[in-house]
């Protein structure tokens, strides 16, 4: 009897992807439901809600719930405040429009919370432009409308997830960290192999690195959907967001240490093989530890929680002043690891005495800090939404028998926002699809609901449509909202509904318009294309190696003013950025037009990762060189502050001359002044200084003729063309 009672227990047992679909169709009927009921003058609103709110997690849909609300809202003031300050004058109208969904566009790619900026941004345009005739209290109870929708799909979707229990997002956050816990044993012995002269450059420990740094980034999204969820995790929810940062950071600062590991010389690698051993013993126990706790096991052991190693002993510093500067830059790595990794076992077993300082401080600078800076592909990426809309405001003012011409520029925020996010998504990729879905519609449109004759009728189509298309693209959530909130469009639900195929043709052809405008303006004002989209990257790692250098050498000799403070803080964190974003475009790159192989491509993104670490630490150990014995000369920089100035840049993206032969003279400079130093002079704390910029200056130097060396393999030419595939 009781195996019975076990196998009937099994077999409904559903699947997720079967739950899915039911929470979706019954929430789904339900918002449609209560809207038609209220006799509102659009009901599909609501199911539109529910369609974009459909996730796995409970979380995360509660995140998303939250974020639509505050999103509608500021959509609503927004549009109000544009139809009261403009009633008739369009084209001041739309500049203002435009300018909004611009600005919604930036903020969203920089933000924690981008969906609350999408949100804003396609309701604005939906309140403002298709909401009804230009009628003031029209208008407001449009937005009020909208309000009411949006809170009648969530309350909806929130009704059909207690009925049908969905997943959770704390257990995947605690999993995945578990998971990454696991990993860093053995990323961690690659990473110290070449201080025991074990191991050479390896691509695929550089592509481990950069799948642990999406892996990381994934899981600091996870925190805010977990605290909702979780009692505990939202009481200590700024220690779980630390330690989701410290995490993020770990990928960079492995990847430092592996770098600095590299190219030592055998007496280099033997004094600095104690404090290595030591290192990475007491590392490997912290992350050991940290996956046990997540495993909900206490430490057999307690790991080191202090740091391990402090400043390079003097009795090291016993050799040339060459191999005294090699030594002290590759100590930084070493240091820095030794700190986030105590950070991290503090943050995720904190001390109970609540002592623990890694808790409450935050991390270092040098590990991963968002600036407030501008980002140039931002300023690209809205600049191109913009283009969208004018282009078609433009159609529908100089095409007037366009149909639904403002539902066209209605379109464009949400598609051109969705189209943002995946910026290497061309524009006619999405006709197909968007072409099936109608298709399926019009079926649906036209044979199936003049046949209903209430309600249940209609319910049931809703119910096995949302069923059905949440279960087939239960993976793909873009493709799920595409194709679910252009059937709710389409079939136009009303309580006095009409059926009018003209109607459907027209909206057919304003969806069809909005996507071939979006196809037309991928590539305004620039192209991407991603072999484009990496030789502005190039270049703009170029430039900024140009601007560190010029500034830092400046700094050395005077303090910086605060604009010139704050160019160094931008191109620090351009040259920071550049990496990641170049690796991600590495398995987008057409190699075979290119003639290339992904090794050639692995090993190019390497380069760049060394010159961008290497330059950040180069410049962060500038020392201040206020003794006279201690001044650069200033023909130090013979051609470089000139070429600069005259704003002369090479065609080439890989042309660092002007800032290889800076930091070479600048090396020379320092080498210079410290050889002949008298021993008490050569210990203390400004020469110790300076030596540290002497030895990061050495591995700069070393990172950017190997970067000139790989650029060789390339023919740059074909990278400039079109496109030729």
């Amino acid at each position: 009897m009781q195996s019975q009672l076990d196998g009937s227990v099994k077999r409904v047992n559903l699947s997720p992807r079967i739950r899915f679909g039911l929470r979706l169709a019954l929430a789904m009927v339900l918002a449609c439901g209560v809207a038609l009921s209220m006799d509102w003058q659009k009901p599909f609103w609501a199911g539109l809600s529910v369609t974009v709110l459909s996730l796995d997690s409970a979380g995360q849909s509660l995140l998303k719930i939250i974020l639509r609300i505050v999103g509608t809202l500021a959509a609503a003031v927004v549009a109000l405040s544009l139809i009261a300050l403009f009633p008739q004058e369009r084209w001041w109208f739309f500049l203002s429009l435009s300018l909004y969904e611009g600005f919604c566009c930036y903020r969203m790619l920089g933000s924690p919370y981008p969906y609350a900026w999408m949100v804003s941004g396609f309701v604005a345009a939906i309140i403002a432009i298709d909401g009804g005739p230009p009628d003031g209290l029209t208008d407001f109870n449009v937005a009020m409308e909208r309000l009411q929708e949006t809170g009648t799909g969530i309350l909806a979707y929130t009704f059909s997830g207690f009925l049908i229990p969905t997943g959770s997002t704390g257990g995947t956050f605690q999993a995945n960290i578990l998971a990454m816990s696991q990993r860093l044993g053995s990323l961690l012995e690659s990473c110290l192999a070449p201080y025991a002269g074990n191991s050479t450059s390896d691509p695929q420990m550089a592509k481990d690195l950069r799948q642990l740094d999406a892996e990381a980034a994934t899981l600091e999204s996870l925190v805010a959907p977990a605290a909702l969820e979780s009692g505990s995790i939202w009481r200590e929810r700024r220690r779980w967001q630390r330690a989701a940062l410290g995490l993020r950071a770990l990928p960079r600062v492995l990847n430092h240490v592996r770098l600095a590991g590299l190219g030592l010389a055998e007496r280099e690698r033997l004094l600095l093989e104690p404090s290595v051993s030591l290192l990475h013993k007491g590392v490997e126990q912290r992350f050991a530890a940290i996956g046990q706790a997540m495993a909900g096991q206490s430490p057999g052991s307690s790991p080191p929680s202090s740091r391990l190693l402090g400043p390079i002993s003097p009795e090291r510093m016993e050799c040339s002043m060459q191999e005294r500067a090699r030594l002290q830059a590759s100590w930084r790595p070493l240091q820095h690891l030794d700190e986030l990794s105590a950070r991290l076992w503090g943050l995720i077993h904190p001390d109970p005495s609540g002592n623990d300082q890694a808790s409450s401080s935050g991390l270092r600078t040098h590990l991963y800090v968002r600036l407030a800076m501008i980002d140039p592909d931002h300023l690209w990426l809205a600049s191109r939404l913009m283009v969208q809309i004018w282009i078609a405001v433009l159609l529908w003012i100089y095409l007037p028998g366009l149909p639904l011409g403002l539902t066209i520029i209605s379109l464009m925020p949400s598609i051109g926002l969705t189209m943002a996010q995946t910026p290497m998504l061309r524009g006619q990729t999405l006709v197909a699809p968007a072409l099936q879905a109608l298709l399926a519609t019009g079926v649906v449109y036209v044979f199936v609901l003049p046949r209903l004759d209430g309600f249940f009728g209609l319910a049931s189509v809703l119910a096995m449509a949302s069923f059905a298309i949440g279960t087939y693209f239960y993976k793909n959530a873009p493709m799920r909202t595409l194709t679910l909130c252009l059937f709710i469009v389409a079939c136009s639900i009303r309580n006095q509904q009409t059926y009018n195929f003209i109607n459907f043709l027209n909206l057919s052809i304003a969806v069809f318009m909005a996507f071939a405008i979006s196809a037309f303006s991928q590539d305004l004002p620039v192209s991407w294309l991603p072999e484009r989209q990496a030789l502005r990257l190039l270049r703009r790692l170029m430039f900024s190696a140009n601007a560190i250098v010029e500034l830092t050498t400046h700094m050395a000799h005077t303090p910086l003013r605060w604009p010139q403070r704050i160019r160094l803080a931008f191109h620090r964190k351009a040259a920071r950025d550049i990496p990641a974003k170049l690796a991600s475009l590495a398995v987008k790159l057409p190699l075979q037009a290119l003639k290339l192989n992904q090794a050639q491509i692995d090993e190019l993104v390497n380069a760049v990762q060394s010159v961008s670490l290497w330059l950040e630490e180069w410049s962060e150990a500038t020392p201040q060189l206020n003794a006279p014995s201690f001044n650069l000369p200033s023909a130090s920089l013979p051609e470089f502050r000139k070429s600069l100035e005259d704003g002369v840049l090479p065609s080439t993206p890989f042309h660092l001359v002007s800032a290889l032969q800076a930091v070479e003279a600048i090396n020379k400079g320092c080498s210079f002044q410290l050889k002949g130093l008298p021993a008490d002079q050569a210990k203390g704390r400004e020469t110790v200084r300076l030596t540290l910029w002497l030895g990061c200056g050495f591995r700069l130097e070393s990172a950017m003729r190997e970067l000139q060396g790989i650029a060789g393999w390339f023919e740059w030419e074909r990278w400039r063309q079109s496109r030729f595939c």
